[in-house]
């Protein structure tokens, strides 16, 4: 069974999250730093920040359901290491695939839980409190 895994979808598998997890802070990082500083701080805050958790979560959603569809469709492959071998095997690698798909569960599954916990404490806390 050859088939072809197309590599930026099997790179979205892995760092999507992660990725968008990465937007979703430095985006509320400046917002953040803009809404605070004097002369500014007109925009509201809040709903940008939970607007842009729905996206990342979104995004994490979609890229774990990729990661978890190429894990169970390449762990099918019967006798992948000896077609590869053999030099039978598709590009990427189907081993490969597989092994970055598990990885991809892994780190979105952490990715997310991050964008959650920040969508659900972010918008709680007071804007510009000074410690």
């Amino acid at each position: 069974m050859s088939r072809r895994y197309p590599t930026p979808l099997v790179w979205f598998a892995v760092l999507g999250g992660g990725l968008a997890w990465a937007v979703q802070f430095v985006a509320n990082l400046f917002l953040t730093f803009s809404r605070c500083s004097p002369g500014d701080g007109n925009a509201p805050l809040h709903p940008i920040e939970i607007g842009l958790s729905v996206a990342a979560i979104a995004v994490g959603v979609a890229a774990n359901g990729v990661a978890v569809h190429l894990f169970r469709e390449t762990a099918k492959v019967d006798d992948t290491a000896g077609q590869e071998l053999r030099g039978l095997g598709s590009p990427p690698p189907v081993g490969r695939v597989n092994s970055l798909a598990a990885m991809g569960m892994l780190i979105n599954t952490l990715a997310l839980t991050i964008v959650v916990m920040t969508a659900v404490g972010a918008p709680l806390l007071r804007v510009c409190q000074q410690a």
